[in-house]
Parts: structure tokens; C-alpha cells; sequence
């Protein structure tokens, strides 16, 4: 009697297991998170045997395959481990970002009413109005688009591209006679290596004068990177990284002055100037990059970290043009035009140079698991590059006769800032 009781409740078990299996129950793995199906069927099995498998089934369902698995963390009260693996993923992330500023020389000056002529514009007594002090670096926004997958079931080596822009960063300056009757462009004479000032305005010597100073900065990259696993613990994972990088950061700065003589010995009265000047700074990276990045797993919380090294040559091209336009006016008017004193005979043109930069890298992402495919993300970027040429650092100080020749002056440059986004899984 006894027996058969027991024979009758193995086989209830059996058939209830043997149902599971039939209808596809999954068994997942942790490092893979692959679904493993079985299927299991019997050819005239005894009681004895269905009771002694079952038995069999339920030291599999306790074993480490499950036991290992994530528990339930509050996604929806799911257990994470359960949850069907996703090989693909995009992000998007919205980027404040500060970035290097620009340095211009002195370039507009003024002085109180009533100083005298020789002195009036001239340095170090001039209050200088542009220049002189570092501009440009303002938080701007942007965007950063990343695009990745997995390349093996066991998630062991993947690809992965990202690309990023930010918004352009706009300097703007502009003064007239109206409200400072003393108006000046003061430089630097290199044979007498003494202080001048060309005055665009001054009582009783010019007319109205003006200048307009525009600038303008754009940074914008991307890479290519390839991940192979180093080594991986249940809630930390090291990759390594390497790939391609690409990174084009663009300047340019304008200025454009205009006066007219009225008592100006040797000039005609009336006769004007009209001046307008160009540096443009063009700097394209390409290079090959190494590094690790590393995961740290916590239920629903992840945390990404990226550290990594480029090497490569960066293309400065600088581009300077400009020039000044004098009208004489009355019954014989002529007009005839000059080099600006900035963009003078021997600096002007287009010059371009290869050198060799390093850019390191390092960011770090906080992510929070809000469903089984979408992650919330914030964090913070930063980006070096050894190499980069600005078009304010282009600007010569010597700007009278002889003209200033043409040098290269490139130096670091750097971005950095936070990002807030979201990653999704597919």
C-alpha cells in the first residue's frame, strides 16, 4: 500500500515537470543570459524511474545555473535574470560641454577725453576693450550619438561607434566714435620695438570710426572602437578597446574697422579706411586609439568607465587674408587697397602644417535600469588633444614694417563636461 502511494506521487511530479519541459521552461546561464531549452521524452518508463528523474530535475533547479542568476531588483518587481538578452544598443546623450577658449592679443583700446594724441590708444596706458584675456569658454550644448552590438552569444567581443558634435561657440564685439570718442588699434612696432596706436577715432583728428570683431569655434568627432573581454566577475567586467578616432576642431576670427582722415598730415580730407581681416584655423585628428573599459553591475544600477589613449597626426591649416581699402575723394578719386596690419604681406596666406598629438580620453556613466531594454544614463566626458592650432594665437602684435612673417603657433586644447541620456537595448 505504502509503495503504491509512493509510485502514484512520484508520477503526479514527473507529469508535472515533464509538462514544464514540454512547453519550452528556460534555464538561463549568467554569463551568456542565453535561454537553454530541453526537451525530454519517455518510452515506457516504470513509476520507479519517472520518480528517480524527477528527483534528478530538482537538484538541476537548485544548482549554481539559477542559483547565479540576478534577483529581483525592482523593475517591475522582475527578476533581471530572467529577462531575454539584448546584443544590440544605441544611446543618445545630451552634452554641456565647456571647451578650451581662445587668447587674443590687445586689439581695440581707448583713453579718457582730453589725452593726447601720441598717447591716446597707446598700451600700457590704454584701457584695452578687446583682448588681453582668455574668451570662448562657456558651457555650450551638443549631442553624442553611440551605436553598438554584440558580436558572440557570450558577449565576449563587440563593436561599438560613436559621434559627437557641439553647438558653435560665437564671439561677438563691436565699438564706435559714439561712445568712445577715442578709438584705437594698438600694436607693436618690431623695428623700434615700442607701443603705437592707429586711431580710428579721435576729436578733431578723424572722423566717425567703428570696428566690428567676430569669432566663431566649432568642435565635432567620432570613433570606431572594438572590444575584446579581458576578464569578468559576477558584477564587474574589463574590456579591452581598441579602434579609430577622428576629431575636426575649426576657428575663425574677423575684424573689420573703418575711419576717415579730417586733419591728417599728407591726407586728403575725407579720404577713408576701410579695413577687413580673416585668420581661419583648421585642425583635422586621425589616429589610432587603445585603452579599457569597465563595467560594474549593481541590480538595476550599472556603471560604465572609459579610459583610453590616441596617437596619430593632426592637420593644422591656418588661413590668413585681409586687406585695407583707401578712398580719396573730390573731381580725381581713387581707391587702392593695401595689407591689413594684421594680415600683412608676409603672414598672409594659407600655411599648413603636420604634427604628431596624443589624445587621452576618460568618462565615466551612471545608469539606471527604468525597464528591461532602456537605461537613464548621466555622467561626465573628458577629452585632450597635445596639438591644436587656434586662430586667435595666429595674431602677430608686430604689426607695422617691416611685416611680421608667418609662425605656427599651436599648443593643447581641451573638452570636457557632463552628459545626461538614455541607452537602449534591442
Amino acid at each position: 500500500m505504502l509503495r503504491n502511494l509512493r509510485l502514484v506521487a512520484g508520477s503526479m511530479l514527473f507529469a508535472s515537470v515533464a509538462m514544464l519541459v514540454a512547453q519550452g521552461a528556460e534555464l538561463r546561464t549568467t554569463a551568456a543570459r542565453r535561454p537553454i531549452h530541453r526537451t525530454v521524452s519517455f518510452q515506457e518508463a516504470s513509476f520507479e524511474e519517472a520518480a528517480e528523474y524527477t528527483e534528478m530535475i530538482d537538484s538541476v533547479v537548485q544548482s549554481d545555473v539559477l542559483v547565479e542568476s540576478c534577483p529581483s531588483c525592482g523593475v517591475a518587481g522582475c527578476d533581471m535574470g530572467c529577462v531575454i538578452p539584448c546584443d544590440r544598443w544605441v544611446s543618445f546623450e545630451y552634452l554641456l560641454w565647456w571647451r578650451k577658449g581662445q587668447n587674443f592679443p590687445a586689439l581695440i583700446t581707448t583713453s579718457p577725453t582730453g589725452t593726447a594724441q601720441a598717447d591716446a590708444g597707446v598700451l600700457p596706458g590704454a584701457t584695452v576693450l578687446f583682448g588681453n584675456e582668455t574668451t570662448g569658454e562657456e558651457a555650450r550644448p551638443g549631442g553624442r550619438l553611440s551605436l553598438g552590438a554584440w558580436l558572440n552569444d557570450c558577449r565576449t567581443c563587440g563593436v561599438e561607434g560613436r559621434f559627437y558634435a557641439l553647438s558653435e561657440e560665437q564671439i561677438t564685439y563691436a565699438a564706435d566714435s559714439t561712445t568712445f570718442p577715442i578709438l584705437a588699434r594698438p600694436f607693436r612696432d618690431p623695428v623700434a620695438m615700442t607701443n603705437e596706436a592707429t586711431l580710428l577715432a579721435f576729436p578733431g583728428f578723424t572722423g566717425p570710426g567703428n570696428v566690428n570683431i567676430t569669432s566663431n569655434s566649432n568642435v565635432l568627432g567620432g570613433d570606431f572602437l572594438y572590444r575584446w573581454q579581458a576578464c569578468q566577475t559576477p558584477t564587474t567586467k574589463l574590456d579591452l578597446v581598441a579602434g579609430y578616432q577622428f576629431t575636426r576642431i575649426d576657428e575663425d576670427f574677423n575684424i573689420n574697422s573703418f575711419t576717415s582722415a579730417i586733419n591728417v598730415p599728407g591726407i586728403d580730407a575725407g579720404t577713408t579706411f576701410t579695413t577687413s581681416e580673416q585668420f581661419y584655423a583648421r585642425n583635422e585628428y586621425h589616429a589610432g586609439q587603445i585603452g579599457l573599459a569597465a563595467q560594474y553591475v549593481n541590480c538595476n544600477w550599472k556603471v560604465d568607465m572609459l579610459a583610453k589613449l590616441a596617437f596619430g597626426n593632426m592637420r593644422e591649416v591656418v588661413t590668413i587674408g585681409g586687406q585695407t581699402t583707401i578712398v580719396t575723394p573730390g573731381p580725381g578719386a581713387t581707391t587702392n587697397t593695401t595689407p591689413g596690419p594684421l594680415a600683412g604681406a608676409a603672414n598672409s596666406g594659407r600655411h599648413e602644417f603636420d604634427e604628431f598629438a596624443v589624445s587621452p580620453e576618460l568618462g565615466i556613466n551612471c545608469r539606471y535600469a527604468i525597464t528591461e531594454c532602456l537605461d537613464l544614463s548621466f555622467g561626465y566626458s573628458f577629452i585632450y588633444w597635445s596639438s591644436v592650432a587656434q586662430a586667435g594665437k595666429q595674431i602677430d602684435a608686430l604689426l607695422n614694417d617691416p611685416p611680421p612673417a608667418f609662425a605656427l603657433d599651436a599648443g593643447s586644447y581641451w573638452v570636457h563636461g557632463l552628459n545626461v541620456g538614455a541607452n537602449f537595448r534591442f
